[in-house]
């Protein structure tokens, strides 16, 4: 399974919201309206889920789904 569809998985069990439009190009707090709080979360459960730890410096430069999956699959 590649890491966009695992981070898509991931996605719904932690948010319950729809993934309708999904892809590389979705910027979290824009097209997935998530606030800073729900992004941590979710990065909590994507660290734990690929068993990687995502420092605060680099935290800030994921916007999009495409910055986390590269930020993952250079990282595991």
């Amino acid at each position: 399974m590649s890491t966009i569809e695992q981070l898509k998985e991931i996605f719904v069990e932690y948010t319950g919201k729809d993934v309708e439009g999904f892809n590389e190009d979705t910027v979290f707090t824009v097209d997935m309206v998530m606030n800073s709080f729900e992004i941590f979360g979710l990065i909590c459960e994507v660290e734990e889920h690929f068993e990687i730890e995502i420092p605060d410096r680099a935290l800030m430069k994921l916007v999009t789904v495409g910055d986390l999956v590269n930020y993952i699959d250079e990282n595991i």
